[in-house]
């Protein structure tokens, strides 16, 4: 199988694409997780409106659903329909709508609606009327707090109810939430519109409303002002790795970037001081230096307006664009660097080979020389724009890249086993093929009897491989106390042991940059069993010696167009003709020991684990 997946069909054989979107499905799933676990108890709806922001709305709405999402959002009833013929069950909420509206298909299709005015309820019922087999749609009426774009105004809403409540009585429709758009433009702005939503609220429920769902904040609002997550958060930008403040970036949010922006250099010479470069001759060489060209202009999306500002990443170091940005190319001045053909520019997003963890795309390539490789935020500032727009603007003729992060699990493998081979030991102390989520879980419960106090076990594999789910049947195993979860938005959770009196430690160490952030975390190795996610590179700078279990979830495509079932096995069905290459079963799981590591995680003394043994 293929290592990504291209979206457009222009990859020819023998041939690449010379402008490249790279998509890090792996890497949106985390934004979407970590987004989830900060709005918690509320849903999470994500919004793949505008083709996903330029990501691609099929791929990115099933690796939203993957990650723990719960609904969708686009902008109107033709993106709704798209997503319906796709595969997708879950609810898909569309907002946006003009005079000739198909609320036939909507209605046909179960798409919740959102409904600013009286026209569009009648609509709605009429063709709740002609469609007798459809049930009535679910309908979210929009209250207008202040933004002054679509919504009802405060004199419009009474009536606007009033008239829901009579086609719900009427069995036309179905009156299921209530909701509106922030304006970002202030704290102090936000709150008003959050009064005024809350009034709007009081009224309705005053008419006899009574609504399943309340839904207010986006991105920014979603992770700032929890007074203002009510039952849902759509969140937008921040999920596609953008931070939707200007002081605070998503790396600092926890977010990772999802698009990559690359070109190849296609053309480098050598000039002379005072040479002109690009159109009006903005630039001019100072010295004898190589201009390398590179096949983007703001027709695939490079804002002109970031003309000698913007700045692309190449082999480690930044460079910056040199003059305007044309149409289809911008040059960059390398000095002296040895630049050559094909090399790849990177526009904005993570660098070559960066993966999982916290840092990793700013530490990939890093030495002499290297510097970080430019966020989409950055290109915002050297436009005057913002993110969404760097992202959302990259034109059709760049072509999408669907990838993930390197296998951690087979690349770990790999290294173990070429530890093995220079040792002279044996690789792998013992390894499982585990067919599914469940028998991962099982293999977590019978492990438990191997472990004891002093004990650390690292769990390395990629996202979904499996890791929670298989510390969650450790836990049971233990007999300890408190639901094992994903311990990624606390870093490290303690589960008491009433029985043995030796607590599980659950750390998860995807978010740690250093083996320092984790000694800071302050864990009892001496007393507990500690279990670490992503915990390889790091631990063994705390401890003389421990268990690595490495997960390795083969990918493939399942033949049935369904989205695979995510690390707890929660399949959420994408179907129709998306050809992904998604994680398929069995998993492989190996057991090696790491220095000093407990004779009793590796010796297999112990009940065998389920899972056929290999």
């Amino acid at each position: 199988m293929s290592e990504h997946i291209v979206k457009e069909d222009l990859l020819r054989s023998g041939d690449a694409p010379e402008r490249v979107a790279r998509i890090n499905l792996d890497a949106f799933r985390h934004n979407v997780r970590v987004l989830a676990g900060l709005a918690a108890p509320a849903e999470t709806m994500v919004a793949v409106k505008a083709d996903a922001y330029g990501h691609g709305m099929v791929e990115l709405a099933a690796a939203a659903l993957e990650a723990g999402a719960t609904a969708l959002a686009v902008l109107d009833i033709p993106a709704a329909l798209a997503l319906r013929e796709a595969g997708f069950t879950v609810p898909i909420f569309a907002w946006m709508h003009g005079p000739d509206a198909d609320f036939d298909g909507a209605v046909a299709a179960g798409i919740d609606i959102g409904v600013s005015a009286l026209w569009q309820l009648e609509r709605i019922a009429d063709a709740h009327g002609r469609l007798t087999d459809a049930e009535p749609a679910c309908v979210h009426l929009k209250i207008d707090t202040g933004l002054h774009r679509n919504g009802a105004t405060v004199e419009q809403w009474p009536g606007l109810v009033t008239r829901a409540l009579e086609l719900d009585a009427a069995g036309s429709l179905r009156l299921y939430a209530a909701w509106s758009h922030l304006a970002d433009a202030s704290p102090e702005h936000d709150r008003d519109a959050l009064d005024a939503f809350r009034a709007a609220v009081t009224v309705a429920e005053g008419l006899g409303a009574r609504f399943v769902k309340l839904h207010l904040a986006a991105s920014s609002a979603g992770i700032r002002m929890p007074e203002a997550r009510f039952d849902m958060v759509r969140f937008g930008i921040a999920a596609y790795g953008v931070s939707p403040f200007d002081d605070e970036t998503a790396e600092e949010l926890g977010l990772r970037p999802v698009m990559t922006l690359t070109a190849p250099v296609v053309s480098v010479k050598r000039v002379p001081a005072g040479h002109g470069v690009s159109y009006g001759f903005d630039y001019r060489t100072t010295r004898e230096t190589t201009l390398a060209l590179v096949p983007l202009g703001y027709a695939d999306g490079i804002p002109r307006a970031a003309s000698g500002r913007g700045e692309v990443w190449i082999g480690g170091t930044r460079y910056r664009v040199a003059g305007r940005v044309a149409m289809d190319q911008i040059v960059v001045d390398v000095g002296d660097a040895p630049v050559a053909l094909g090399d790849e520019v990177v526009v904005f997003g993570e660098a070559p080979g960066a993966g999982a963890g916290a840092g990793a795309a700013a530490d990939a390539g890093a030495g002499a020389g290297a510097s970080a490789v430019p966020t989409a935020e950055e290109w915002a500032g050297w436009a005057r724009t913002i993110g969404d727009e760097i992202v959302a603007r990259v034109g059709p003729r760049v072509v999408r890249q669907y990838v993930g992060d390197k296998a951690a699990g087979a690349e770990r493998a790999g290294e173990a086993e070429a530890e093995a081979d220079a040792e002279g030991d044996a690789g792998a102390v013992e390894s499982w093929v585990v067919a599914d989520p469940e028998a991962m879980h099982a293999l977590g419960v019978q492990f438990a009897g191997r472990l004891a106090a002093g004990d650390v076990l690292v769990l390395t594999g990629e996202l979904g491989a499996g890791k929670t789910t298989f510390t969650r049947g450790l836990g049971e195993g233990l007999g300890v106390r408190g639901a094992v979860t994903s311990p990624t938005f606390v870093l490290a959770r303690t589960h008491p042991n009433g029985a043995t009196g030796v607590p599980l430690v659950h750390v998860d160490a995807y978010r740690l940059g250093a083996a320092a952030e984790l000694e800071d975390l302050d864990i009892d190795f001496a007393h507990s069993i500690v279990v670490v996610e992503w915990g390889a590179g790091m631990i063994e700078n705390l401890v003389d010696g421990y268990s690595e279990l490495v997960i390795e979830r083969p990918r493939g495509d399942s033949g049935d167009g369904a989205v695979r079932a995510g690390d707890d096995g929660a399949a959420e069905g994408a179907g129709g003709e998306v050809d992904v290459d998604e994680p398929v079963e069995p998993r492989r799981v190996a057991l090696y020991r790491r220095g000093a590591a407990g004779r009793a995680l590796a010796s297999g003394e112990t009940a065998e684990p389920a899972g056929e043994r290999r």
